[in-house]
């Protein structure tokens, strides 16, 4: 061996030693942050010890290849499946890293501007609905209580010679029962038992007769039932005032999540950021928001992330979406991405392509530079 073939060997070792470290800097980092492994550089030590063997692996391919007079099969073929394994283990994770570096701050913007979104539409849709809902109540009283007060009024209008008869008196006792059945929907503490009608205290009003004494009786018993009424709207409006009180107090994580999107819309931060800084953050501040919200907002959140590849929203359950925001969790771990990837689940404006040019481009080149080396 010459001069000038150990200085190239030596230079191919040496760029093959600068690739394939660089590769296995990218597969350390995206190992452990799928794994959650730390710290980083020993993971990257063993990565690096996986890249020599494949390196090894590809050399024993090749040197098979070569060999005309007696080649083993057997030891081809496991060069062979050394090489794909451990390449391929390379290749994905470099892929993945090329995706947290170039879209895990717009990734990560993105979903604090969905939390942003979800948390002011829930907290305005949360307390426009407590407002429908109290208004469909009052209205349902009033309806039920007025048709009752009616068809009461007209049974008056009819007595005047029969005399203030049981069918009267049932109409008011209807009206009780009605406010009595339906009380605890409202947590209603009030008791309108004989509230409006005592038969015992009002049994002098039975078999009256005469159209003035009955118009008398008619405003008497009005006055009682809406007075109940009152008393019932009154604690359908508690009840609904105790829900709005209860509502999450969004205030807070919404003041958070602003916080948070001021941070990722720092322009310096996109020139000094790499994936574990984004990582990290991450972390924290995700689970800082969850910690402020509710099981049912964390399951509305994911739903809010799909959209459907059918005119059919059920298929979202069966698998069959993609995502209109990326959740961030997922882009950290290299098995989910690959899994979205290969599913169509990703999102529209999300390429791989580039990358997976990328990671391949700098495989190649150092295996060639490993082959030449040999």
């Amino acid at each position: 061996m010459n001069k000038n073939q150990i200085i190239k060997k030596v230079a191919c070792w040496i760029g093959y030693c600068l690739f394939a470290g660089w590769s296995a800097v990218m597969t350390a980092e995206s190992v452990s942050m799928s794994m959650d492994l730390r710290p980083v550089w020993v993971v990257f030590i063993f990565v690096f010890i996986v890249a020599i063997i494949a390196g090894f692996c590809l050399s024993g391919m090749v040197k098979e290849i070569k060999n005309k007079v007696n080649p083993n099969k057997g030891m081809f073929v496991l060069c062979l499946l050394g090489f794909l394994l451990f390449w391929g283990f390379s290749f994905a994770t470099n892929v993945h890293y090329s995706l947290m570096r170039n879209e895990g701050l717009e990734v990560v913007k993105a979903e604090l501007g969905n939390y942003r979104s979800y948390v002011v539409d829930a907290s305005s849709n949360n307390k426009q609905k407590i407002n429908d809902d109290k208004t469909v109540a009052l209205n349902l009283l009033e309806a039920k209580v007025t048709n009752l007060a009616d068809e009461f009024e007209r049974e008056c209008e009819s007595s005047i010679r029969e005399g203030f008869g049981p069918r009267a008196t049932r109409i008011l006792q209807s009206i009780e029962e009605y406010f009595t059945s339906t009380a605890a929907q409202y947590e209603d503490l009030n008791q309108y038992k004989n509230t409006i009608y005592d038969d015992d205290k009002d049994r002098g009003d039975r078999g009256t007769t005469g159209a003035t004494r009955i118009k008398a009786l008619e405003q008497k018993y009005a006055l009682r039932i809406v007075d109940q009424m009152l008393r019932r709207q009154k604690a359908i409006e508690r009840f609904y005032d105790k829900q709005l009180k209860q509502l999450p107090d969004y205030a807070d994580v919404k003041r958070f999540i602003n916080d948070s999107l001021m941070v990722v819309d720092i322009p310096q931060l996109e020139e000094i950021a790499t994936p574990q800084v984004y990582y990290q953050f991450q972390k924290i501040q995700f689970s800082t928001i969850n910690q402020h919200l509710s099981s049912t907002d964390i399951t509305n959140l994911g739903k809010t992330t799909k959209v459907s590849k059918t005119d059919n929203a059920e298929d979202i359950d069966k698998g069959k979406f993609r995502y209109r925001v990326y959740p961030s969790e997922r882009m950290f771990n290299t098995f989910n991405v690959w899994e979205d990837m290969l599913r169509g689940r990703m999102p529209e404006g999300m390429k791989l392509f580039g990358w997976i040019l990328f990671s391949l481009i700098v495989d190649i080149v150092a295996f060639v530079l490993r082959i030449f080396a040999r």
